[in-house]
């Protein structure tokens, strides 16, 4: 991912110190997470769609082609319970076709997987280049959004279409807000994200639960305000159910918890310092995406050591954070596509190598993991079937 400038965070490195203990766990050996899910029908935060205390949902990212081979390669009771869909609410090349996401949402409904629909407030996301040459760095609308009516078209398009679903749908508006990747602008960020959970609740559409994501390549600045008290990225825990997380380098969940030449730590600092703001205020946290970009799957040496160095530690860190209830994989091979082959990412398609598959599949067998067959132990899906 692209590295942004630096901004401090003065509030958070207490916290991560507070959590140092767990920092180590993450680097320490596997230990088996073979105890058994804690009585169903216990949540620990309450919020929608919330698995049972003790259990984490399994989900997929959002690669049709790649997906198709991943389920092949799962027993029918390890299903994946949910799937990523991504839609621009900017304009692009591909022009506004909201009918197609409707057909996705249906299709996902069909292979019974819940929806998570990523609500990017920008249009098509420009390459690195092609973002070092722009003039304003800014380019997303979430500025337009909020000030204006300009998308509110667009937006009642999506919640017209979630409504009338009725099922359980995820939304993550804004995803990786900080990132200077997305182009957001700070302040009105949060604004926007307010306006458009105002929009759905106004339109009763219930049956969605909003989320807020990070990227812990982005500046550790989400709990940061201004001299007016006014925040730069958080939009208030009344309009999120759900914090989030996009991990894709092992030192975004493991390692050293200060990095040199910056004064917001490292990686993995500011993912812990994330999780604490979630706690503090009464928020579970979903892993949106996560996949170990640096190594290629294909390459059995790469593939061992990725298991090692990657999976082993990610599965730890979800075990060692109660928080952490949900999470999406994403098997593709990212040398497919220019935006992520010029960062150097690799193959990750887990059908690729069958040592990894038989790894992956041997953890996510154990009984914490929550499949698509066990949907209804979800925090008020029974009110959305």
């Amino acid at each position: 991912m692209i590295d942004p400038a630096r901004i401090p965070a003065p509030w958070w490195l207490a916290a991560c110190l507070l959590t140092s203990l767990a920092c180590e766990a993450t680097t320490g050996p596997l230990s088996p997470q073979d105890e058994p899910p804690e009585t169903p029908g216990t949540y620990q935060f309450g919020v929608k769609f919330e698995p049972p205390a003790g259990r984490i949902v399994h989900g997929i990212g959002q690669w049709v082609e790649y997906n198709a081979r991943y389920v092949t390669l799962l027993p029918p009771d390890k299903q994946p319970a949910a799937e990523l869909i991504f839609i621009d609410l900017g304009d692009t090349p591909r022009g506004w076709r909201p009918q197609m996401l409707a057909q996705q949402i249906q299709s996902f409904d069909q292979q019974g997987l819940i929806p998570h629909i990523d609500l990017a407030l920008r249009g098509l996301q420009p390459g690195k280049d092609e973002l070092a040459g722009l003039a304003d760095k800014f380019y997303g609308i979430d500025d337009d959004i909020a000030a204006t009516s300009q998308y509110d078209g667009r937006i009642n398009d999506v919640i017209q279409i979630v409504r009338a679903y009725a099922k359980p749908v995820m939304v993550r508006i804004g995803g990786e807000f900080s990132g200077a990747w997305n182009g957001y602008h700070p302040y009105y960020y949060p604004k926007a994200f307010r306006k458009i959970v105002s929009l759905f609740r106004a339109a009763g559409a219930d049956n969605a639960a909003f989320i807020w994501c990070y990227e812990p390549a982005a500046p550790g600045d989400f709990a940061e305000q201004n001299a007016a008290g006014e925040y730069r990225w958080f939009p208030g825990a009344d309009v999120i159910d759900w914090f989030s997380v996009d991990v894709f380098n092992r030192n975004d969940f493991s390692g050293p918890l200060t990095q040199a030449g910056r004064s917001d730590g490292s990686p993995l600092a500011r993912t812990l310092a994330f999780l604490e703001m979630a706690v503090a205020n009464g928020r579970p946290v979903i892993i949106a995406e996560s996949s170990p970009s640096q190594y290629d799957f294909a390459n059995l040496p790469e593939a061992q050591a990725a298991w090692t160095e990657w999976f082993e530690p990610y599965f730890q860190f979800i075990a060692t954070r109660p928080e952490i209830k949900w999470f999406h994989f994403i098997s593709y091979d990212w040398s497919q596509a220019s935006y992520y082959a010029e960062s150097g990412w690799k193959n990750n398609d887990l059908a690729a190598s069958p040592y990894l598959a038989s790894r992956y599949i041997d953890e996510i067998s154990k009984p914490q993991y929550l499949h698509a067959q066990e949907k209804s132990l979800l925090k008020d899906y029974d009110r959305y079937r």
